[in-house]
């Protein structure tokens, strides 16, 4: 079951339905969050795709679907679904806004462990870990000054592509 907890009447559902739970003494209910991505982790993985941009002269916009989507991580951005109108298969790509925090951090990781083997070890992306609510924090004022570093020059060479 899916409740929108902003609506002020599937709030009501989630106790109601939370409630019965309770009352019928269920041991073991699997709750998940299905937040969308964070405008952090949004902001986060799009420096890291300018950095790649940047490294192997492409544009973000194709580092982003390529890379990143295409071959970093397609089993989350390409769905198959079948059209209800034709009956045909068809090949659907997914936003980033369309993905949970969790799904978010997947993708970063993926993305990572892609570049670091694609370019054999020559370009590393800066590091940060993604918390639970999406927020993305670095390890240390170093890892955070680099990644600030790391943006601002992604950005100079974006002006050059």
């Amino acid at each position: 079951m899916n409740y929108d907890l902003t609506d002020k009447n599937d709030r009501k559902r989630f106790l109601r339905y939370a409630n019965s739970l309770l009352k019928n003494q269920r041991t073991n209910v699997k709750l998940t969050d299905e937040s969308n991505r964070t405008l952090n982790q949004n902001s986060y993985a799009h420096v890291l795709i300018r950095i790649v941009a940047a490294y192997t002269g492409e544009t973000e916009y194709y580092a982003k679907q390529v890379y990143f989507k295409a071959l970093a991580n397609p089993g989350i951005f390409f769905l198959i679904t079948k059209d209800a109108a034709t009956g045909k298969m068809m090949k659907m790509v997914r936003s980033t806004s369309e993905l949970s925090i969790d799904e978010m951090r997947k993708a970063i990781s993926n993305f990572h462990w892609w570049v670091l083997e694609t370019f054999d070890g020559q370009l590393v992306l800066p590091e940060a870990t993604i918390e639970d609510d999406g927020t993305v924090t670095f390890k240390s004022d170093a890892e955070k000054e680099g990644f600030a570093k790391a943006e601002i020059e992604a950005s100079k060479a974006e002006v050059y592509m």
